[in-house]
């Protein structure tokens, strides 16, 4: 469990879409932000851990139109969020003001990048079923409940992480206005990227 473990914190911290977009919106909106954006996605990766015990994550990943619609439901919601990165960067400060997110809006935000992103369905597939012991006398259901929750918790470690530390810019990017214009151009730039790696093996 423990070797399971840090190997989970080495997969949380590898580059990918939710760490990705937990920095971007950590350092656009503030630590808060982050937080609630990691709750979104913790509850994702619950839901997964739930379809997958069902089996039905087995049958989206061995359906191929399944599986590119959920491709296209993922870039789709990517290009969307590159689309209001670059708006809020031309935006007035008054418009900014106006269009500051809510925390269930940055709940959901987390929640559907996890969800309409397939490769995460395909990770966990890969990476909890082969963890599994079959010859303790735990089922291999509540192994993988297990299994998830722990790779819940370093998701969270690392995802705090990130959160606390992006965060931090927040009260420079106030002072700075010109350097929130260019991180929010990133930001939009990260998610057309992402969205197309959807479709790259």
């Amino acid at each position: 469990m423990i070797s399971f473990f840090l190997m989970s914190l080495v997969v949380a911290l590898s580059p990918g879409p939710d760490n990705l977009f937990v920095l971007m919106q950590s350092a656009a909106f503030g630590r808060h932000a982050g937080f609630c954006v990691i709750g979104g996605i913790s509850l994702g990766i619950i839901i997964q851990v739930i379809l997958q015990i069902s089996g039905l994550s087995i049958l989206i990943t061995h359906s191929p139109t399944a599986f590119f619609i959920l491709q296209c439901l993922g870039a789709c919601y990517l290009l969307y969020l590159a689309y209001l990165s670059f708006r809020f960067a031309s935006a007035s400060n008054y418009e900014k003001k106006a269009t500051e997110l809510s925390n269930k809006a940055l709940f959901r935000r987390g929640l559907l990048m996890n969800l309409s992103n397939p490769k995460a369905v395909l990770f966990l597939l890969s990476f909890l079923p082969p963890a599994v012991n079959t010859s303790l006398s735990i089922s291999p259901s509540l192994q993988i409940a297990l299994l998830g929750t722990m790779f819940l918790l370093s998701t969270w470690v690392v995802f705090g992480s990130i959160a606390f530390l992006a965060g931090s810019l927040k009260p420079f990017l106030v002072n700075h206005p010109k350097v929130e214009v260019n991180l929010q151009r990133l930001s939009g730039v990260v998610f057309v990227i992402l969205a197309i790696s959807l479709f790259l093996t």
